[in-house]
């Protein structure tokens, strides 16, 4: 028997494209960045919004789902993703999640056909329209636990793909293509994580592979389409080439992000977007970036040219009576030392 749980449930439907672009971000999103959700406030149960109105919704798990054919007697109902409420605000008869991207859900039990999916879809809304005292709403904190609990694991790109081929099955994705977005990584280190506002913070000139999958279950012959990543390309740019024809019904392609030397920290964005050529992107997923001013190389360049400042004027300190070489090779060692800290470390790599 159905329960209901603590957490909370975000429907997104094909009532319009930008509800339909909804789920493909969530689905595209790297674990950590933030999707942004918005409602009207009839559509929104009235305990999650006091939830909203005392702040107690933050922190909450929550569920990205898709629903359609509602009216219909054959409802299609697929939960996507797991998440947590970043932030959440009600204004002007509108409510505004921020949600932070977890695990896909675990759909390995779940139906795969279309009818299977279409036949539990109807029994799960009928579970949660009854929960919900006979009202149906998009968003909601009492929702039956079928195949929304988090377990935990760590979801890979099987899980992606589990959620991308039963979303295929209806006439809304059946076409689409998916894009699943991997944890940013230091060429030389391990993953970057989000900060608590979902932005990546990097340090200048240290570049990020940034790891981006595709599938699609429709045709492919004759489609042209490309996969690009876009960013400011003064603060941060594209190593090589910043776009990749897509000739496949499934696969993966790197792209490396190269942070500039910046003289303050900046702000900037990266866009990964797909679609055809010349068009306007089919889903366009993304996270704004941090590029910090290294602090290491921010010490080094002070240290080098106090030791240059201070080298140079040894020789009036050492005075007159010490030989002429000595002082000549103190002001050559300060002059270098004072090129190094402003030509190599200032404008290296710019």
């Amino acid at each position: 028997m159905a329960g209901s749980q603590r957490s909370v449930l975000f429907l997104s439907s094909n009532a319009r494209q930008r509800y339909t672009e909804d789920i493909l971000v969530a689905l595209a999103q790297p674990p950590g960045a933030l999707v942004r959700m918005r409602y009207q406030a009839r559509h929104v149960a009235p305990a999650l919004r006091r939830w909203v109105a005392d702040r107690s919704v933050v922190g909450r798990s929550c569920v990205v789902a898709f629903v359609a054919d509602r009216q219909s007697g054959s409802p299609f109902l697929l939960p996507v993703r797991h998440a947590l409420v970043a932030d959440a605000e009600c204004a002007a008869g509108v409510c505004v999640f921020r949600l932070r991207m977890g695990d896909y859900t675990d759909l390995d039990d779940y139906p795969v056909t279309e009818d299977e999916l279409r036949a539990e879809g109807h029994r799960y809304l009928d579970q949660l329209i009854a929960l919900n005292d006979g009202q149906f709403y998009l968003a909601t904190g009492c929702f039956p636990s079928r195949s929304m609990a988090n377990d935990g694991m760590h979801s890979g790109p099987a899980r992606w793909a589990g959620a991308a081929g039963r979303l295929a099955q209806h006439p809304t994705f059946r076409d689409s293509y998916f894009i699943r977005i991997d944890e940013p990584v230091l060429d030389r280190g391990g993953p970057v994580p989000f900060d608590e506002q979902g932005r990546l913070l990097l340090s200048d000139r240290r570049a990020v592979r940034l790891k981006v999958w595709f599938r699609t279950h429709g045709s492919v012959e004759g489609d042209e389409r490309r996969l690009s990543c876009v960013t400011d390309g003064a603060h941060l740019r594209i190593s090589f080439e910043d776009f990749c024809d897509i000739g496949s019904p499934y696969d993966a392609v790197e792209f490396w992000l190269q942070p500039s030397p910046v003289g303050f920290d900046a702000l900037t964005r990266v866009t990964v977007a797909h679609g055809r050529e010349g068009e306007h992107p089919e889903i366009s997923a993304g996270f704004p970036v941090v590029v910090r001013r290294s602090r290491s190389r921010l010490l080094t360049r002070v240290t080098l040219s106090a030791l240059g400042a201070f080298m140079i004027g040894l020789p009036a300190i050492v005075g007159a009576d010490s030989p002429l070489l000595v002082r000549v090779l103190f002001a050559i060692v300060g002059t270098a030392l004072l090129s190094v800290s402003t030509i190599a470390i200032v404008r290296g790599g710019s």
